[in-house]
């Protein structure tokens, strides 16, 4: 039986993050006797002609689609559709975070399974039904064996969505090397193995350039699978957390400096270091390698002075938090399970410890107004005036994103800015298809502020953090030169500037524009503006914001929010604002109808994520 496994792109850029998924089940699939082929699509982005011809010339029996991300919808839906024409005979599974709209994706998309939850069971199991068929020269489905396929969706005879529940999850104990040699043959193994001077972390460390690490590459190594946290936001599809035996962490980073010559590694875990015995034994077990690394998703309640100071003596350069907001309410809302004083704390030690860090935020959840953002700029404040670098450089600041399988998602269809149908709720899906998290003319409003008051906001926060610091660190104003290439020089020579603003980006391998995996900001206005018209910084920020919307939103569009903003401040504050400040989780709870029907019953743990 010919098997076909694909990624498909889920933003403008790719980044150099393994489909560690789809490696997986092939190696699943291997061991179960099968021989998968492999197209990273994602990764080497081909025309979707060159797609086309592959899959015309494949024709496969079976293709299994890599969607991690609900923002590669759209990508998937011209897929499968593709597939149907130029091979009809080819049965589509898809795994990832999409398949929690599995519904949209068997009614309009053309999938013909998908696999909830890990897909290294389901899908040994799948293949050996479908292999089964094939073999008996069976058509269709044989739906009474399909509900015995723990972790499938699939619509039954009736034309129902069914879903036959999770399969068991894989122990820790059985998490296994990663096989690159998947990449080798189907990808290019340098997308993923690459040089570490593209990341400013590494960059900051002197450690670095010690003769002995000269030529030596990049990495991406995992430590645990899952997150301890539930956070109302973020799309999940492993249930609780599991740290990876630390004697197949050090198997991965000895194979992968043998056989790539790697001596810097991204940890790229979702949660790194809540399991208190297992960063106690990495710590140790890694020192002997004398490698450079950086750790991500870490929480600030897992960390302490003695333990970032042990991690940065093991090699480790960076440390990177997700506190998001700094509202004790919005924390509550986003279900973070941490206080304020822990992310003060966690900041402050990282830069006691040395270690590099990048504050993120999410703006604009249900309940978000201007006291919550003041909140949020007196506790960046706090966390930034101890920096050596300036805040615009080290805030990473993105409005939330609705994505399915999320307390936040079914708020938005509760309160029908999805739409009421699915095909409205398809419509935001291919909306919000292949963006950038930093796209923030797409995202939902769930505040009781028109849009451009809510675009304001990041501004307000980076420029009163850019004042404060400026102020705190006695600053001197910027220079007349520095003035004149960030602003009569765009309009001078705008090739010139152009260069100048590429050959800064290039130099931030964080950002996403060089597939880095945050949103920073590069302008000099704050510093322009705090150190010279500090006193009439709100009308220069709204004319800032206001030219800056007109020219990328066009005259409609923008004509069309400006009187959004101009009846808001004539209304006044609504009457039924958000004021419910506790988990959106048990807000969703509390207005979700019992299921409707067969479909609805089965849609409704995917809806609920993990």
């Amino acid at each position: 039986m010919k098997i076909v496994i694909c990624t498909m792109p889920i933003r403008p850029t790719p980044t150099d993050f393994p489909p560690f998924g789809s490696m997986q089940v092939i190696s699943a699939l291997r061991k179960a006797g099968y021989d998968p082929q492999f197209y990273d699509i994602d990764a080497q982005r081909p025309s979707f002609e060159q797609v086309e011809a592959y899959f015309t010339k494949a024709q496969p029996d079976v293709l299994g689609i890599s969607a991690v991300v609900s923002t590669a919808y759209a990508y998937t839906k011209k897929l499968s559709r593709m597939v149907r024409r130029v091979s009809p005979k080819t049965r589509i599974v898809l795994g990832g975070n999409l398949a929690a709209s599995a519904e949209i994706l068997h009614r309009l998309a053309g999938i013909d399974y998908c696999a909830a939850g890990e897909g290294e069971l389901v899908s040994v199991n799948l293949m050996n039904y479908l292999k089964d068929r094939l073999e008996r020269g069976l058509s269709g489905d044989d739906y009474e064996k399909l509900k015995t396929i723990k972790g499938l969706t699939y619509l039954d005879e009736k034309g129902e969505m069914t879903f036959t529940g999770y399969e068991f999850k894989i122990g820790a104990e059985e998490f296994e090397v990663p096989d690159y040699s998947i990449l080798e043959q189907f990808s290019d193994i340098k997308l993923y193995v690459n040089e570490p001077t593209v990341r400013p972390d590494f960059m900051a460390d002197p450690r670095t350039f010690e003769p002995h690490r000269k030529g030596k590459k990049m990495a991406t190594l995992l430590t645990s699978k899952g997150c301890v946290a539930r956070c109302t936001f973020c799309h999940r599809w492993d249930k609780g957390y599991r740290a990876w035996p630390t004697e197949t962490i050090m198997k991965t980073v000895k194979y992968l400096i043998e056989r790539y010559n790697v001596g810097y590694f991204q940890v790229g875990d979702e949660n790194f270091g809540s399991d208190k015995r297992q960063i106690n034994e990495f710590i140790e077990a890694i020192k002997p390698y004398d490698v450079l690394y950086d750790v991500a998703g870490v929480r600030v309640r897992t960390v302490e002075p003695t333990l970032l100071k042990r991690l940065r003596e093991s090699g480790c350069v960076a440390a990177y938090y997700g506190m998001e907001t700094g509202s004790p309410r919005i924390l509550e809302v986003m279900e973070k399970n941490i206080s304020l004083e822990q992310s003060i704390n966690g900041a402050r030690w990282t830069k006691e410890a040395g270690l590099f860090t990048v504050y993120q935020l999410v703006l604009g959840m249900p309940g978000e107004n201007h006291e919550t953002i003041g909140e949020t700029i007196e506790f960046l404040k706090k966390t930034t005036e101890i920096l050596e670098e300036p805040p615009v450089r080290k805030l990473s600041i993105n409005f939330i994103q609705a994505l399915p399988g999320t307390p936040v998602y079914e708020y938005a269809r509760f309160k029908c800015l999805l739409g009421k149908s699915l095909k409205e709720e398809e419509a935001y899906l291919e909306l919000d298809s292949d963006v950038e998290a930093a796209d923030d003319t797409k995202f939902i409003n769930f505040t009781d502020w028109d849009y451009l008051t809510v675009q304001s906001w990041r501004r307000r926060i980076i420029l009163e953090c850019t004042a404060h610091y400026r102020k705190v660190r006695n600053l001197p104003p910027p220079s007349v030169m520095e003035i004149y290439q960030h602003t009569l020089l765009r309009y001078i020579s705008p090739k010139r500037y152009e260069a100048l603003k590429a050959e800064a980006a290039a130099k931030d391998g964080l950002d996403y524009n060089t597939g880095g995996y945050f949103n920073l900001q590069r302008s000099l206005f704050y510093d322009v503006i705090s150190a010279y018209l500090y006193p009439i910084r709100t009308p220069l920020l709204w004319l800032w914001l206001l030219v800056r919307e007109y020219k990328r939103l066009g005259p409609a569009t923008f004509a069309g929010h400006v009187w959004e903003a101009l009846k808001r401040r004539i209304a006044g504050p609504s009457h039924d604002a958000f004021a419910d400040y506790r988990s959106l989780r048990k807000v969703v709870d509390g207005v979700t109808p019992a299921p409707a029907g067969p479909t609805e019953a089965a849609m409704a743990p995917l809806r609920a994520g993990r």
